[in-house]
């Protein structure tokens, strides 16, 4: 029998696959360095061995050559590996096995479809609402890339940004006593002035029209994905009209890149939403935890206060506040992490003149004539002029509001977004930290800035170190930051510029590594407490983003990796 070719799409989940067994380390391999920095890899399982050509790259990573892929069976015989032959490798739980086929079968039937419905066209020019639903290649690093577990085919040219499907928010009421919110005015006025006086009254009538007293409710914004799949479940559970449907209304929105924060294409400067869908993505369920929900603004508001009082920073950096929220409590429902919302600010607002703006993963994009999205913006400026300035904009105050101020954010390439002028970088916009903040209360800068977190939620009352925000290590920490930033966002960049314009992967690093230097021989002040963080070690850890897909019992997910600045400090 003639075995099924994949598609393209199943050669690249079967690639990113593999390349994280190699890079976290789940299957015994051997590496073998051939010419420059060649490797062939032979990656041995208990049944079968996989057989590869590819690149060592920044951090450890092992970029494989999809073509080259083959599996040696007993007898020898080289085929295609097929993604069962690899999964049967990792796991004996069916239920671990049954789960991740099912992510794994679901990225390639969404990608598939894309492939065929989708017409490529040049993303240089378009506008940052449209960027996102134009980055249509998902994680390059983890194989369950466009998961979206529960998504039918109707449902991703719905709700997936790539189609750029638009659609209405449904809207419930839910009895007070069942929400927490935290809005930057009253319920009432704040509603009238996000969704709009009229929508607002519409819903008002409808709500006294089931004969219940309009003000003993909270009105909450739904993504009618989630209504469908699991909320209208739980509506019928309740006799009492606990909560009400109060059906569709307001304006039209968009999803962006991940997929359960929308715009709104009616009015591109009004806040995004951030609404819980329940399905796994990646690694994660995409649920909102109430604890995370209710100290968003506040967060916000602690962040915005250093970023202003920091004089290198406050004109560099840019957050976009997530000033609102509410969310059902989970002692009190059926509905813990299914029904929340979060306003968050719109890029929109932060650009002048002739400023625009693009999520930072789109600086690595190949277009459609195998060119790199900015190479225009290189030819023009010059590779190592245009370098320097994305550096200087981008990587330079993360890690000052790291050394400086004592706060480590999850600074991956979707939750920075570049501002540029006419391709040359200028600043950058941060978002989505409502769960990804870290500090060290001894080196923080200014401690009395802190949020009272036991006040906000009772989660974080006498809650550990290490479980929320607050960390018990400054390499926490740089942990964070390095991880992040580096090991799974700027070494796509690294790669993509050595295999399109033979820009080496050392020089890359021996760049940002001087600008950091450069950086802190300006601030003498920071010194030590740049020191403190090691951040030239031999080997740093990284994520491991994968692991926790084929059940490996441990409590953190983490791996060692070569540092890269370590190595090109070895070379200088």
């Amino acid at each position: 029998m003639l075995q099924q070719v994949p598609s393209k799409t199943g050669f690249r989940v079967i690639k990113q696959l593999l390349e994280a067994v190699i890079f976290e380390k789940l299957l015994p391999f051997d590496l073998k360095m051939l010419s420059g920095n060649e490797v062939s890899v032979n990656i041995h399982g208990q049944k079968y061995n996989f057989q590869s050509q590819g690149i060592h790259s920044s951090f450890g990573r092992i970029r494989l050559r999809e073509e080259t892929i083959r599996f040696i069976g007993n007898d020898g015989e080289q085929t295609i590996p097929n993604l069962l032959d690899i999964v049967n490798e990792l796991t004996t739980n069916k239920g671990i096995k049954k789960c991740l086929m099912e992510e794994l079968q679901q990225t390639i039937c969404l990608s598939d479809w894309n492939e065929v419905n989708i017409q490529p066209v040049s993303r240089r020019g378009i506008v940052y609402e449209e960027m996102e639903s134009a980055l249509i290649e998902g994680h390059p690093y983890h194989p369950c890339f466009k998961a979206r577990t529960g998504f039918s085919l109707n449902d991703h040219q719905m709700y997936g940004p790539e189609a750029s499907g638009s659609f209405q928010l449904r809207w419930i009421a839910v009895k007070k006593e069942y929400i927490k919110s935290s809005f930057p005015c009253k319920e009432e006025q704040f509603m009238k002035e996000e969704i709009g006086e009229e929508t607002y009254e519409e819903l008002i009538v409808r709500l006294k029209k089931e004969g219940v007293r309009h003000d003993n409710y909270s009105i909450i914004p739904v993504h009618p994905w989630q209504w469908e799949n699991k909320i209208i479940h739980e509506v019928k559970r309740f006799y009492h009209k606990e909560i009400i449907s109060l059906g569709i209304a307001g304006d039209f929105y968009r999803a962006t890149q991940s997929v359960r924060t929308i715009w709104n294409i009616t009015d591109p400067s009004k806040a995004h939403i951030k609404l819980p869908l329940n399905m796994v993505n990646t690694s994660s369920l995409r649920l909102m935890e109430s604890n995370s929900v209710c100290v968003a603004p506040a967060l916000s508001s602690w962040l915005v206060q250093v970023i202003e009082a920091d004089s290198y920073l406050n004109d560099k950096l840019n957050v976009l506040s997530e000033y609102a929220g509410m969310v059902a409590m989970e002692d009190d429902m059926n509905l813990s992490g299914h029904l929340a919302a979060l306003w968050r600010e719109s890029p929109k607002i932060y650009l002048n003149g002739e400023e625009e703006a693009i999520p930072l993963n789109t600086l690595s994009l190949v277009e459609e004539d195998n060119s790199l999205y900015i190479q225009p913006w290189i030819d023009n400026f010059g590779l190592e002029k245009w370098m320097d300035q994305l550096v200087k904009v981008t990587i330079i105050p993360v890690w000052h509001l790291l050394v400086s101020e004592g706060l480590a954010l999850e600074a991956h390439a979707q939750n920075m977004i570049l501002v540029h002028e006419h391709g040359w970088p200028k600043r950058f916009i941060m978002r989505d930290f409502h769960e990804s903040l870290e500090y060290v209360e001894g080196f923080l800068k200014h401690p009395e800035l802190v949020p009272d977190f036991s006040t906000l939620h009772q989660s974080y009352k006498e809650a550990p170190s290490d479980k929320y925000y607050w960390m018990s290590s400054i390499e926490a920490l740089r942990e964070l930051v390095m991880d992040t930033l580096f090991v799974f966002h700027f070494s796509e960049l690294s790669y993509k510029l050595s295999l399109h314009l033979d820009y080496p992967e050392t020089s890359f690093w021996q760049l940002i590594r001087k600008a950091i230097h450069s950086h802190i021989q300006s601030h003498p002040e920071l010194e030590e407490r740049h020191n403190l963080l090691k951040s030239e070690k031999k080997a740093i850890y990284a994520e491991s983003l994968f692991s926790r897909k084929i059940g490996i019992n441990e409590k953190e997910f983490r791996h060692q990796v070569p540092n890269s600045l370590y190595h090109v400090k070895e070379l200088t």
